[in-house]
């Protein structure tokens, strides 16, 4: 009888080192597994940052306002550029991050800056015939930070139909900040729409 020293040997190495490939097999399963959700989570992150960066930051607006000299009955029309970041929320936040600053560094951060921010109605207090105070929440139930403006009702005429919970979009320049309660931020307004678009949509010519 003839004895088959090759495979005696090769079952011989399979059984004294079949625990150490079992274990090799693991760790490379193991790794393979953390490579591929490692590559899984970069694509995910490079997908978010680009939706976030196609996200537009600022709206550039044609603003009309009334020349001075009564006797001309046209208007003056001049382009600003609006910021929709910060959002009410995240300026309050930036600013308690801050509250160890005295308030002239802090309203440096924010004195100036033009916004465009979504929000709704709330209220309009008449102080004038064509003068009133705009009152709109930023938060759909009115448990939002408020924003508040002085406005010239003759200028912006669509206030006198609003309801209570009506969108619109409001633009202007902030003055001052308050962060006690909820929060509220005072604008000096040049810009409403109503709706959910900051500005009117551009019409189609037919055909196109």
């Amino acid at each position: 009888m003839t004895t088959d020293f090759s495979n005696n040997g090769a079952l011989k190495f399979i059984k004294k080192f079949r625990g150490k490939g079992i274990l090799f097999c693991a760790v490379l399963v193991f790794i393979l597994f953390i490579a591929g959700g490692l590559a899984l989570q970069k694509k995910s992150r490079s997908g978010k940052e680009l939706q976030s960066e196609s996200v537009p930051k600022t709206v550039e607006l044609r603003l009309q306002a009334k020349k001075e000299n009564a006797e001309q009955a046209d208007v003056a029309t001049q382009s600003a550029s609006f910021s929709l970041r910060p959002s009410p929320d995240e300026l309050l936040q930036q600013l308690t991050s801050l509250e160890n600053y005295n308030e002239d560094v802090l309203a440096a951060k924010y004195r100036g800056l033009r916004v465009l921010w979504p929000a709704y109605f709330f209220s309009l207090q008449l102080t004038e015939e064509s003068k009133g105070t705009l009152v709109v929440d930023v938060a759909e139930d009115g448990f939002g930070v408020m924003i508040e403006s002085e406005v010239d009702i003759s200028a912006f005429p669509q206030l006198r139909d609003l309801e209570a919970g009506n969108k619109l979009w409001i633009g202007g320049e902030i003055l001052v900040v308050d962060r006690t309660g909820t929060g509220t931020i005072y604008l000096k307004t040049e810009h409403l729409k109503l709706g959910d678009e900051p500005i009117p949509q551009t019409k189609r010519m037919p055909g196109n």
